[in-house]
């Protein structure tokens, strides 16, 4: 059954047949013009002989002969030469119409005449040569150039594979497979440029595949090795290692140009499939360092985070039990605030590292519903009002606000943990600002504290997972407050800021969606 031409064949097929008809057409008007040079030169001797002379004669006939040798190639100028010799014998040598001469030195200048044709052609003929051997050249070069460009910007193996492969099946018009190691069982296909091809099951029987691939070596049909296989067989290789394997098969052995290509195109495979490994290597290794850093944070937090309280409240209890009669009512009532202090503290701990689990895992689901920002607010404050208590807090909020839906619960979370942040980095006895202010389309809520403020750089940051900022005491923290509210508000809809306005000081602000505009019964905007 005749192989259907591929398309890269009826352009070779296309070009040919154009520079033939060009060929054809470049011989007939150059010999037309050699023999119009023959003509004008044999008129010119025979009006201006007897000033012109046999000797300038004979070197004007050479302008054809040169002409020849430069448009035409050796045989047709070697053929102009003959007739110039025979012309110059018979129209102008003595004796006049006679194929003879009277003085033998003319056969010296009938010898220069086809050592020059002879001469001037073959030098042409090498330069025709040499010029269709830099166009092969600069075309390759370009289709090697293309085929670079476009495996750098490939992500994907099997992409990668599938251009490689139908570069060098157009290229040859040729079958090729290209055959990678998968999970150290052997080499299997990733690529063909005709699934259906006898080659594919040829190299599924990994023979010749596995002896190119072990001893990274070309073999098959045209090689010592293994030259009764089917198809030829490609190492891809780096100067280290061997990657895989291209298998070809074409109608015909492969030239030594042929051969070049084939190997530049796995050498540029090679480089591309090394690149995707590096860069999967890479991610693999981030992706554990990540892990590894993560998991020393949370044990490193967890653990202070839970021993720290946890030590207070068995001090605690354990001096209740034991000493119980060595206390009077106030000490007790001190030791039971401690134990409550540290129970709410690891309460704190646990649900914030349960938010995270939930935030990560995608089952936080809002339970929205219509509120009034001053009652989250309030509520939020007496809720905290034990954290707070060594603190100023400043309420600014509009008399007259609308109502907004959110998660009642989740949005007190959010405020709660950032007026433990601001608790946490500022100083006692100093003032924590709430600021509410509604907007058209969004409430913003803002926490001010007076501590030392955020680093250039750390505006961002502080809202990662076990961020924590360097401070001069020491704070405690699992450093996933911040990052709980960043996907609180975000599931929202809104966002979270935080911001240094002046020397000291840090604003955190977020915002909240309104969505559909409603106010509490009796109140109009």
């Amino acid at each position: 059954m005749n192989k259907e031409s591929s398309p890269h064949e009826q352009n070779i097929t296309n070009i040919i047949t154009r520079n033939m008809y060009l060929l054809r057409q470049k011989s007939f008007w150059g010999l037309l013009l050699a023999a119009l040079l023959l003509a004008l030169v044999t008129i010119l001797g025979k009006y201006y002989g007897h000033y012109l002379g046999l000797t300038n004669i004979g070197m004007l006939y050479l302008l054809p002969v040169v002409f020849a040798a430069a448009v035409l190639g050796l045989a047709p100028s070697i053929a102009v030469a003959v007739v110039s010799v025979v012309l110059f014998d018979v129209l102008f040598v003595p004796p006049v119409f006679r194929l003879a001469v009277d003085d033998a030195r003319y056969l010296i200048s009938f010898a220069v005449f086809i050592v020059v044709a002879w001469t001037t052609g073959s030098m042409a003929d090498n330069l025709r040569l040499r010029m269709r051997e830099a166009i092969n050249r600069e075309s390759r070069t370009k289709d090697l150039y293309d085929l670079a460009k476009g495996l750098s910007a490939l992500a994907d193996i099997k992409l990668l594979a599938d251009m490689v492969v139908q570069h060098i099946a157009t290229t040859l018009n040729a079958d090729v497979v290209m055959c990678l190691p998968k999970n150290g069982n052997g080499l299997t296909i990733i690529a063909a440029s005709n699934t259906l091809g006898a080659l594919v099951a040829e190299a599924y029987k990994a023979d010749a595949a596995e002896w190119s691939f072990s001893h990274s070596q070309r073999c098959g049909e045209g090689t010592e090795h293994l030259p009764r296989a089917f198809g030829v067989y490609f190492p891809i290789k780096t100067e280290e290692q061997t990657l895989g394997v291209l298998g070809i098969k074409a109608n015909h052995e492969l030239t030594p140009e042929q051969v070049d290509v084939v190997e530049a195109s796995a050498g540029l495979a090679a480089l591309g499939v090394l690149r995707l490994r590096l860069a999967e290597e890479a991610q693999n290794i981030k992706t554990l360092e990540e892990r590894e850093r993560l998991s020393t944070a949370l044990f490193n937090s967890v653990s202070h985070d839970m021993k720290t309280p946890l030590a207070s409240i068995l001090g605690a209890v354990s001096s209740l039990v034991d000493d119980n009669d060595l206390y009077n009512a106030e000490q007790k009532s001190a030791l039971l605030s401690s134990i409550k202090r540290g129970a709410l503290r690891m309460n704190r701990v646990v649900s914030n590292l349960l938010d995270m689990a939930r935030l990560e895992s995608g089952y936080l689901h809002l339970n929205q519903d219509w509120y009034d920002i001053q009652d989250i607010i309030g509520v939020t404050l007496r809720e905290n009002k034990e954290i707070l208590q060594d603190h100023l807090v400043r309420v600014i909020i509009p008399e007259k606000t609308g109502l907004i839906k959110v998660d009642f619960a989740l949005i007190e979370q959010v405020l709660t943990n950032l007026l433990h942040n601001a608790v946490k980095y500022s100083p006692p006895s100093s003032e924590i600002t709430v600021q509410v202010e509604e907007g058209s389309d969004e409430f913003r809520i803002s926490v001010t504290d007076q501590g030392n403020g955020i680093a250039p750089g750390d505006e961002q940051m502080i809202f990662e997972k076990f961020y924590r900022l360097q401070s001069p005491g020491n704070v405690s923290g699992t450093g996933l407050g911040l990052s709980i509210c960043r996907g609180i508000v975000e599931a929202h809809g809104g966002k979270i800021w935080a911001e240094t306005p002046w020397q000291h000081g840090t604003v955190i602000t977020f915002t909240l969606p309104i969505g559909e505009r409603v106010f509490p019964v009796g109140e109009m905007k």
